[in-house]
């Protein structure tokens, strides 16, 4: 997910996706991912371009997820980098290593302005076979009683590489 896309977000755009509940979780059968179905706060899933999956929380709260297969890897930290490509200044309150399982990571928090308004933001980046996997949380107001639920929700990622994703797996550079 570029600057684009995460600016999609930042002005709740809409969109599509082509996932299938399965035990109170949601699978990406070509990506070959699946994530848990948030639910506190009271999420509601919301459709944004270019995201497989977003949700809004009461007030100002969303949050979303972007998968992207078979392109160019990099280490965690650099593909997050990514993420904030075109943003206006930021001020980095948090970054650093994360992971699910063996698949490596990298979070970051930051502020930012969107239309004048100040807007924090949250990103976990996980690399995992040949895709990376891009999480989002952006809220106005309401950021740290929608965090816990965001950081259960990335937390939750189960991959087995989807039919999107085969190939040998390669370590990130």
């Amino acid at each position: 997910m570029a600057g684009g896309a995460l600016s999609t977000l930042l002005t709740f755009g809409c969109a599509g996706s082509d996932l299938v509940v399965e035990g109170g979780r949601l699978r990406h059968p070509r990506q070959g991912y699946s994530v848990a179905i948030p639910s506190q706060p009271p999420w509601t899933r919301i459709s944004a371009d270019d995201i497989d999956l977003a949700y809004r929380a009461p007030g100002a709260a969303f949050m979303s997820l972007q998968s992207r297969c078979n392109r160019p890897l990099a280490r965690p930290q650099v593909m997050a980098r990514h993420l904030v490509i075109g943003l206006p200044e930021r001020v980095v309150r948090q970054a650093g290593p994360v992971g699910v399982g063996e698949w490596p990571g990298w979070v970051q928090v930051f502020d930012t302005l969107h239309e004048g308004a100040a807007v924090r933001v949250k990103t976990v980046t996980i690399v995992a076979g040949r895709c990376t996997f891009d999480w989002v949380l952006s809220a106005r107001a309401g950021f740290e009683q929608a965090e816990p639920s965001f950081d259960a929700w990335w937390q939750s990622f189960e991959y087995e590489p989807g039919e999107a994703a085969v190939g040998r797996r390669e370590e990130p550079k």
